[in-house]
């Protein structure tokens, strides 16, 4: 995420605010003493200045990056209010053990990425998402018996805001009270540990990462990603089921240190060049904590019964 320069959208807006108020003083003083001239001179300005005022406090309102980048898109005419922005919104688990995370390969691209997928969304929310929002499927990723229901969608520019807003107080949809689908999909329907002997799974809710609103060149479309991070909380006998995979070489799995996460896989040292890793992985790095937003928004842990 680009950082938000708040502080410098503030300065804006207090000089816009000051030049405007000192204007509107001039037009009271002036015709307080029949100064038509200076009087109109002072409405003039006023008048010329609130339009940029409006549109400074509009983007001082706008205080996370990708409601930033949104607005300078759209003040540089990349993008309008009607424009389809992609939204693809999805959890990511934090699987740690001995410093290594634990990865699996993508069903699409073979490359190794954190457990987690796409947020599900329910039928009553398909329902509201379509009427108020008219929000349709993305034709970039097929829709299938997998992918169907899934948080990739179309979505207008103008109803960005209002959609992120539902997505957070809506309950029809999966959320941090049951994220076990993706993690019994991905290890336990996989063959890669059993389910009976793993138990409980335990976790909680780190952070939120979003990208800018920006054009993807992956699917040739401005879009906006959101990945909520969920650690893992294992117990020691968890723990040992992870390491055991460690001493075991499979392609259904992969550790990863931090370094090797960053680099995508590419080492240099060795010229293996090949990045096999996925570019979001680096969201779910313990040292990338920091930049997530929202991370007191769930502070208790979830057990789920699997």
């Amino acid at each position: 995420m680009k950082k938000y320069s708040y502080r410098k959208k503030l300065m804006k807006t207090v000089g816009l605010l000051t030049i405007w108020l000192i204007s509107v003083w001039f037009i009271y003083y002036t015709n307080e003493r029949e100064m038509s001239f200076g009087e109109a001179m002072a409405n003039l300005i006023a008048g010329s200045i609130i339009s940029y005022l409006v549109a400074s406090i509009s983007q001082l309102t706008d205080n996370t990056s990708w409601k930033s980048s949104q607005s300078t898109l759209k003040k540089n005419g990349e993008i309008n209010d009607d424009s389809a922005i992609r939204i693809s919104f999805a959890y990511l688990f934090r699987i740690k053990i001995d410093g290594h995370y634990f990865l699996v390969p993508n069903s699409r691209s073979g490359k190794y990425q954190p457990v987690g997928g796409a947020y599900k969304f329910y039928k009553k929310e398909a329902e509201y998402m379509a009427y108020h929002f008219s929000a349709e499927n993305d034709n970039r990723i097929a829709v299938d018996e997998v992918t169907k229901m899934d948080y990739r969608l179309l979505v207008k520019s103008r109803d960005l805001k209002k959609f992120i807003r539902r997505f957070d107080k809506t309950s029809y949809r999966e959320d941090v009270s049951d994220l076990s689908r993706e993690f019994v999909e991905e290890i336990f329907s996989t063959g890669i540990l059993d389910r009976e002997t793993f138990g409980d799974l335990t976790y909680r809710f780190v952070g939120r990462h979003m990208t800018d609103v920006e054009y993807g060149r992956t699917f040739s479309h401005y879009e906006l990603l959101l990945a909520d991070i969920i650690e893992v909380r294992l117990t020691d006998r968890q723990e040992e089921l992870f390491r055991d995979l460690m001493r075991q070489k499979s392609d259904k799995y992969l550790f990863a240190s931090a370094d090797e996460i960053n680099s995508l896989g590419v080492n240099y040292v060795t010229q293996e060049l090949d990045d096999n890793i996925a570019n979001h992985t680096p969201k779910i790095l313990s040292e990338n904590t920091d930049d997530l937003i929202m991370r007191n928004r769930h502070q208790s842990s979830v057990t789920v019964r699997l």
